[in-house]
């Protein structure tokens, strides 16, 4: 079996060292006999975005996100199509913000987004919003972990990715965060989060392997990789009990 992945704008959305978690999720497909194929790129612009499994796009400056932001949306519409299909997608950062409607700068400049989900982000650079972080889904049983680091708040947002026991929501307030449409999963949790999360990586493999009837999955993450996830979520834990 073959995983085709996109790493969108690695360069240019790499503000946290976001690509870990290409390097953690091919690590672990090659573990289990998936072979992987990654094509990095600063633009959109030269391939079919439905030739991939996966697509990534991480964490950015402001102006990174505003060149990100004009290149994107010459795809809109293929990107819209790919996520209605299935593909699997992660935008971590504030290039989840890049799938909602509209990102208004704190000058009053307006970005517009692609619109796979009708929410804004309000961008404000006199208040930032950063900690760690400890939230829960629906579809995972174990909570999730990770740090969060964003100048902006994000409005219009009904059914959150996560619910957030500690560390800001999409805006002040809001204890939902991120969000998931199909396959497309937006979180503006860095950590990396597949880093962090073992439980995550997983889910994502067998999302990228399910259509294959020979694949099965074999649990093979490292106790350093479960140590570690083991260990953060304790002493958060402790964080909030105190």
């Amino acid at each position: 079996m073959k995983v085709k992945i996109l790493h969108l704008y690695n360069n240019l959305m790499n503000l946290y060292g976001e690509y870990a978690n290409i390097s953690i999720l091919c690590r672990h497909l090659s573990e289990q006999g998936v072979e992987c194929e990654i094509i990095k790129s600063d633009s959109c612009e030269g391939f079919e975005l439905s030739d991939f499994d996966f697509i990534y796009v991480g964490s950015g400056t402001e102006a990174a996100q505003e060149r990100a932001a004009a290149d994107l949306i010459r795809k809109k519409d293929e990107l819209l199509s790919c996520a209605a299909a299935g593909t699997v997608m992660l935008f971590t950062g504030n290039s989840f913000e890049l799938l909602g409607s509209k990102i208004t700068e704190d000058d009053g400049k307006v970005l517009e987004g692609i619109g796979l989900k009708d929410f804004e982000t309000k961008v404000s650079y006199k208040k930032r919003y950063t900690g760690d972080c400890v939230c829960s889904c629906k579809f995972i049983e174990k909570p999730f972990v990770g740090f969060i680091n964003k100048g902006s708040q994000t409005f219009g947002i009904t059914e959150p990715l996560f619910q957030m026991q500690m560390g800001e929501g999409n805006s002040e307030g809001d204890k939902g965060e991120g969000f998931r449409q199909y396959n497309v999963f937006g979180t503006h949790l860095i950590g990396p989060i597949l880093v962090k999360n073992p439980h995550f990586t997983k889910y994502i493999i067998e999302l990228l392997t399910k259509g294959d009837k020979h694949f099965s999955y074999t649990d093979k993450f490292s106790p350093y990789e479960q140590g570690s996830y083991e260990i953060t979520l304790r002493e958060l834990n402790k964080r909030m009990n105190t």
